[in-house]
């Protein structure tokens, strides 16, 4: 019997592709240095532990609680936001999630029908056009320029608006670039969208990870009804919690309402040991966020040299997340055998034993990803390496 047509239509995550790879290697006993996750390379703070061996000892969090998430993490989250992001928003418009993928899953399974349209600037995460796919949209795709530092204007919007289209894909600071749009840059997006009368889909997780300038304002700042504003959040990144899988979807009546639904049918809870973790997490402050982030600009201030120095090689500049977005075009030739990014990465993790995510999964090919949340060590190291590599195709 044939399985699915959405086999043909859907690739898996290609992160998750370089990690499996990265981790095959190291079974091997290679060295493999990693640039390729997108988790801070920290461990959870001491405070998320203690309340996750709190409830794990509490029998009643050995039952099932509700669907859209505990009421005090809810109450918490509404809190957080309010004090965080500058935007209010009922803990009864809370929905919380097994992580950031799911909520942008949800997020789509709430709004779109098939054929409608969702617009993604490229460079984007990944799992966006595939969880639109998923959801029967389909994805639209704006290649913004390097020129520009890959963001997204409203002309381009304008000029890959259709009668079908739906949503806007937003996500500042991006991944995979670390770019983070200014105030005003922003606010003429939003502006744009809410006057088209269409969604935004607001990717917020590394919302606390800005260094240098103001971070992005939320659209919900200027949509307090959220007529068109769906926000995701998460303790993941700003908490060093990718592994307890706690995310969050914010938005009005009945996008919160079917959400709630199709949660009910699709996973009930998530687990109450991580929420109340995250509870934990949100209620201590950001005092351990800014501790990371000293140590994350420290490398991304080192990594941006070191690169910049290595031959023909350069880097988009880059203000926020853990990311930054490497040009190699210029060794992606026949000359070398080595004719596009995803080719080249494969030979840096054979030859080399360091791991990038090429540009092709982001929707840009010539570049590759390098996340600089690993130590000082390995990040001085796997730099090294890299200059290596270069030279040798220089030669």
């Amino acid at each position: 019997m044939d399985i699915s047509k959405l086999d043909k239509k859907i690739n898996p995550s290609g992160t998750m592709v370089i990690s499996n790879k990265s981790r095959a290697l190291k079974l091997q006993g290679k060295p493999v240095i990693g640039f390729g996750a997108g988790e801070p390379d920290f461990p959870s703070p001491k405070y998320v532990v203690d309340a996750a061996i709190k409830a794990v000892s509490d029998p009643k969090n050995h039952k099932y609680s509700p669907a859209a998430g505990l009421q005090s993490l809810r109450e918490v989250i509404a809190k957080t936001t309010k004090d965080y992001s500058g935007f209010e928003i009922s803990s009864d418009n809370v929905i919380v999630t097994n992580g950031g993928k799911q909520a942008i899953l949800t997020a789509f399974f709430s709004t779109l029908d098939s054929g409608d349209e969702v617009i993604i600037p490229a460079p984007y995460w990944t799992t966006y056009p595939e969880a639109v796919k998923i959801a029967g949209g389909t994805p639209v795709f704006i290649q913004t320029e390097k020129s520009n530092n890959f963001k997204v204007t409203v002309e381009q919007l304008e000029k890959s608006k259709t009668d079908n289209t739906k949503m806007v894909v937003w996500c500042s600071p991006s991944n995979p670039t670390g770019v983070v749009y200014t105030k005003e840059e922003a606010e003429e997006i939003y502006e744009w969208i809410f006057k088209n009368d269409i969604w935004i889909l607001s990717d917020e997780l590394y919302e606390h990870l800005v260094y240098e300038g103001e971070k992005s304002p939320s659209p919900a700042i200027y949509d307090p009804e959220f007529k068109n504003t769906i926000i995701v959040n998460g303790v993941s990144k700003s908490y060093s919690m990718t592994g307890w899988r706690v995310g969050w979807l914010l938005g009005n009546n009945n996008v919160i309402g079917l959400g709630k639904k199709i949660q009910s049918q699709a996973t009930s809870n998530v687990s109450n040991v991580s929420q109340l973790a995250a509870e934990a997490a949100l209620l201590n402050g950001l005092e351990v966020t800014n501790e990371m982030k000293i140590a994350f600009n420290r490398r991304r201030l080192f990594a941006t040299e070191k690169i910049n120095s290595i031959p023909n090689l350069n880097v988009v500049e880059s203000t926020g997340a853990f990311y930054l977005f490497v040009d190699v075009s210029y060794y992606c030739t026949e000359e070398n055998g080595l004719r596009t990014s995803e080719e080249l990465c494969d030979w840096l993790l054979e030859n080399y034993y360091i791991a990038f995510v090429p540009g092709e999964v982001f929707g840009t090919p010539g570049f590759m990803r390098l996340s600089y949340a690993l130590s000082d060590e390995e990040l001085d190291s796997g730099l090294s390496r890299l200059s290596e590599a270069i030279d040798n195709l220089n030669e």
